[in-house]
C-alpha cells in the first residue's frame, strides 16, 4: 500500500461569528471538483462545488449551511490561498477613453477605449471584510415597530438559486429568509410561525422609506472585496478599482 502523504494545517477565525477553524489544503481531487464547475460557467456549480470543498478540507464540526455567506466567502479564499498560491492574478481591461488616430479619411476618430489588458495581482491573505464593532441584528422602523434580521446564509443563497423566477424574486426570497421576526412594542411575532406570502406581503407594504432602511442593511454588511491600484503601461491611466465578490478572485 502506498504511504500517505502528510499536508498541513492551518487555523483561522471567521470574521463574522468569529468561530475558530482548522483546515488542510484542498488535494487534486478538490481541485477537479472547482475546476469542473467553473467550467460549466453555471452559478449553481461554483455554490454547490465551493460546499463540497469545504466539507471536505474543514476539519472541525461546522455547519457549513449555517454560515453567513461572507464567512464562507472569507474561508474559501483563505483555502485557495494555502491550496494554490496567495497570489492570483486578475486580468483587467483598460477602458480609458483616448484620442483615435484618423480613420483612412484622414478624419480623427474623436475616443476609443484603450483596451490594453493588465494583470492586476492581489494577495488573498490581505482581504478582510470590514466587520462593525457591535452586532447588527435590527432594524428600527419607528418607535413601536422594527425587524429582527441577520446576514444572509450560505443556504440560504443556495435555496434561491435553485427556486425559479427572476433575479428580483430570488434576491426577495433571501430578504424575506433573513428576517427573523417583526417586533412591535407588545410582542415579536417570529418568521417561523409565519406563512412566506404573508411575510411577502408584509414586506410589499412597507413605505420606501422603510424598505431603504433593509436595503441599507444589506449595502454596508461586511463583503470579500480588495481595492487594487491600477496602472495602463499603454496609456498611462490610473485609477483604483475594487473588486468584490467571490468568483472575481476565481482564477
Amino acid at each position: 500500500m502506498l504511504p500517505k502523504i502528510d499536508v498541513p494545517i492551518y487555523e483561522l477565525q471567521l470574521p463574522l461569528t468569529k468561530k475558530n477553524i482548522r483546515f488542510r489544503p484542498f488535494l487534486v481531487k478538490e481541485e477537479k471538483i472547482l475546476l469542473m464547475a467553473m467550467e460549466a460557467n453555471d452559478a449553481d456549480s461554483v455554490i454547490v462545488a465551493v460546499k463540497q470543498i469545504l466539507n471536505n478540507c474543514c476539519l472541525d464540526d461546522i455547519n457549513i449551511d449555517e454560515l453567513p455567506i461572507t464567512d464562507i466567502e472569507f474561508m474559501f479564499l483563505n483555502l485557495r490561498a494555502r491550496s494554490v498560491s496567495e497570489i492570483v492574478e486578475l486580468p483587467y481591461r483598460c477602458n480609458n477613453k483616448i484620442d483615435g488616430l484618423p480613420d483612412e479619411t484622414g478624419v480623427p476618430i474623436s475616443q476609443r477605449e484603450c483596451g490594453n489588458i493588465v494583470n492586476l495581482e492581489v494577495n488573498l491573505l490581505d482581504i478582510h471584510p470590514e466587520t462593525h464593532d457591535k452586532k447588527i441584528d435590527r432594524i428600527e422602523f419607528n418607535e413601536a415597530m422594527g425587524l429582527l434580521i441577520k446576514y444572509p446564509s450560505f443556504k440560504m443563497v443556495e435555496q434561491a438559486q435553485k427556486q425559479e423566477g427572476s433575479e428580483v424574486d430570488k434576491l426577495m426570497n433571501i430578504l424575506i429568509a433573513c428576517i427573523e421576526g417583526v417586533y412591535t412594542e407588545e410582542t415579536i411575532f417570529y418568521s417561523k410561525d409565519i406563512p412566506q406570502k404573508e411575510m411577502m406581503d408584509f414586506i410589499e407594504n412597507l413605505t420606501r422609506e422603510q424598505f431603504n432602511k433593509i436595503q441599507e442593511f444589506f449595502d454596508t454588511m461586511p463583503k470579500i472585496k480588495k481595492e487594487v491600484d491600477f496602472n495602463c503601461a499603454k496609456c498611462g491611466y490610473h485609477e483604483k478599482i475594487t473588486i468584490e465578490g467571490l468568483q472575481s478572485f476565481f482564477v
